[in-house]
């Protein structure tokens, strides 16, 4: 039996008594559904109001009817979805009034609550202060976003998950500062997701004193510029806590500032198991030096973070040692997610073989070049044989995208070295639209003299594991 439920509804046909009047009649009537746990609203435009000038003088009746026979239905429902455009029923029409007690009663049936795109308009109309004791809130904003603010303090006192997308500017502040300017503590918060589609420079107003708001968190993503200026209030109190974090980071400054203030230190995070850190878009354009604070702060992040990924597409170590050799520095490493990164096979198989608990490795296709010294191509399996095997007993498997065709026909015999030296080495996962070129290659490659004696491991390779 579903466990969800949509509901397509006009606001006009819960104020005139309509929707109350279909849920009644068959086959509805006298129907519950108690594995329904999530009910989505989607609410229509409708044209059966298009002429109407007042309310019906039963409205609120009406409204309340309808909701009582929407907790009579899903007794067990938790969770309200409310979508739907609303600009041809806001507060510009006599019609419209009702929309926000509409909502405001909806939302009090559930502890979590979730509203879409140009649902944030209602809450200009609601008494956010009588929403109470929700654990669970996804918004996304399209205005300022201030009385959705409001709403996520008000109930900050029992939330454990917070996702907010904005689509404006927003004052992300507003989640943790109140209108007099206390601080505001959410002490069983867990989850906690800031996204902004617009972008912007770190603003530097904020300063919140000595507060921790976000105690107990477990996962943590930053998918906007750092919401809270100068001050990093965001990573207080937290760190015996945090399990996952993800921070976009659009500006170097801000990965100076977490270096500079020793907020993560290799002892600092012990329950941290996975970190991602997304690069400014112009890192191309970046220093060196900027690669190596980005590197070294990831690699500082938690003893024991097992994943670890930089989403960045123009990152390339090998003429600078000391950027290398930061990736080596935890031997507890599992996932390494390094999608642009292009190293030399060399320095691929000691990051392999320096790296015991390594399983999966994301990064672009390596090179042959250059060759170690005195060695030749022909020498190759020897020199891997006599350098490197065995190795990587747990690595498995080298993630790539959608590469160009010379680039992975370069790759082929550098993926086969490694396919030699790890036992367990089972596939390349590969973008689909160049799958099959790929395992042509590979075919052509295992037949060679060179490496035909070697084909019933090799051809590992081409399983269909391909993704």
């Amino acid at each position: 039996m579903a466990k969800e439920v949509t509901i397509s509804i006009s606001p006009w046909t819960v104020y005139s008594g309509k929707a109350l009047a279909a849920l009644s009649q068959e086959p509805l009537n006298g129907c519950s559904f108690p594995l329904v746990r999530t009910l989505k609203i989607d609410f229509t435009h409708g044209q059966d109001n298009k002429d109407a000038t007042v309310l019906p003088p039963d409205a609120e009746d009406n409204i309340g009817a309808f909701v009582h026979r929407i907790r009579q239905m899903a007794p067990g429902v938790n969770l309200i979805k409310l979508s739907g455009g609303l600009n041809s029923w806001e507060r510009t029409t006599a019609t419209a009034l009702p929309i926000d007690s509409l909502a405001n009663q909806l939302i009090q049936l559930v502890s979590r609550v979730e509203f879409t795109s140009g649902f944030d308009r209602v809450f200009h109309f609601m008494e956010v202060d009588a929403i109470r004791n929700l654990t669970h809130i996804h918004a996304t904003v399209d205005l300022d976003g201030e009385q959705t603010m409001r709403l996520i303090r008000q109930n900050a006192p029992t939330l454990q998950y917070l996702n907010i997308l904005s689509r404006v500017d927003t004052d992300f502040s507003g989640i943790i500062q109140d209108i007099d300017g206390g601080c505001v503590e959410y002490p069983r918060l867990r989850t906690l997701v800031m996204e902004q589609s617009m972008s912007g420079k770190m603003p530097r107003q904020y300063a919140f004193g000595a507060a921790a708001p976000f105690p107990n968190l477990r996962r943590l993503v930053c998918g906007m510029g750092y919401p809270f200026g100068d001050d990093l209030v965001l990573f207080r109190g937290n760190a015996a806590t945090l399990e996952h974090l993800r921070l976009v980071l659009t500006t170097f400054e801000l990965v100076l500032a977490l270096l500079r203030h020793n907020v993560f230190t290799p002892t600092s995070h012990p329950k941290l198991q996975c970190v991602m850190l997304i690069p400014p878009l112009g890192i191309i354009q970046a220093t060196y030096a900027d690669y190596t604070d980005l590197i070294r702060l990831m690699m500082d992040i938690g003893p024991d973070a097992a994943v670890r990924e930089i989403s960045a597409w123009y990152l390339d170590p090998v003429p600078h040692p000391p950027v290398f050799s930061l990736l080596t520095k935890h031997a507890s490493l599992q996932v390494l997610a390094l999608p642009g990164l292009r190293l030399p096979i060399w320095n691929a198989m000691t990051l392999i073989q320096s790296l015991p608990l390594l399983s999966d490795l994301h990064a672009r296709p390596p090179t042959l070049d250059p060759m170690p010294a005195g060695v030749t191509k022909r020498k190759l399996i020897a020199y891997v044989h006599s350098n490197y095997s065995p190795m990587g007993t747990r690595f498995r498997c080298w993630h790539i995208g959608n590469e160009r065709v010379k680039e992975l026909k370069d790759a082929v015999i550098p993926f086969v070295l490694p396919a030699l030296a790890c036992p367990n080495f089972d596939y390349v996962a590969i973008f689909h639209f160049t799958r099959e070129r790929f395992a042509e290659l590979l075919e052509q490659a295992i037949n060679m003299a060179t490496y035909k004696k070697h084909a019933p491991r090799l051809r590992r390779l081409l399983l269909n594991r391909l993704e």
